[in-house]
């Protein structure tokens, strides 16, 4: 039998490349695509059967991202663009919730934003290779807050610093689904 904190990461890795694989259309798609998984450090997440993993109430994860900065990613000085490493906190950060996903219907989807704040440090032109490294700070049954840090990867140097504030709203479930269904 494969060591279990192995098997969890390696579902949490296979969940996280999925999501990154499916956001490839629509607005930054270009931008999407060039996301490239990193490492990822969970703890406090535990196997829920073979094949899906149910968190801990002190469960933490850090995932990091890659991306090279692109023309498509610049403003008229080729740097990064303020409103493209806002959606580039925005999205990796996502990813941060998804690694504490648990079964039903708990964070099974990125949520919703409900507050992004970002200091802009410094400049990351054309060719900057980016190492994106969120950290889930909380994560409730609704409410989840993370800290992103966008760093040149060669340097080391801090570029961005996010906190991000995201909420997991109520979906009806098949069941509560079904249920109505049959009121009607």
């Amino acid at each position: 039998m494969p060591d279990t904190q192995a098997k969890v990461d390696a579902l949490i890795r296979e969940r996280l490349q999925l999501v990154l694989e499916a956001g490839v259309f629509g607005f930054a798609s270009a931008q999407a695509a060039q996301v490239k998984l990193g490492e990822i450090d969970v703890k406090g997440v535990e196997l829920d059967g073979e094949e899906d993993t149910k968190p801990t109430r002190s469960a933490t994860a850090t995932v990091t991202c890659y991306l090279t900065v692109d023309e498509g990613c610049c403003n008229i000085a080729r740097n990064a663009h303020g409103g493209f490493l806002a959606w580039l906190v925005d999205h990796c950060s996502s990813l941060g919730l998804l690694a504490l996903s648990g079964p039903g219907d708990r964070w099974t989807t990125s949520g919703v934003s409900t507050n992004l704040n970002l200091y802009y440090i410094g400049a990351a032109p054309v060719g900057t290779k980016l190492r994106i490294v969120t950290t889930v700070l909380q994560q409730g049954r609704v409410t989840g807050l993370l800290e992103t840090r966008i760093e040149d990867d060669a340097t080391g140097k801090l570029l961005v610093l996010g906190t991000h504030v995201k909420q997991d709203p109520q979906r009806p479930t098949f069941k509560a689904i079904k249920k109505d269904k049959a009121k009607l």
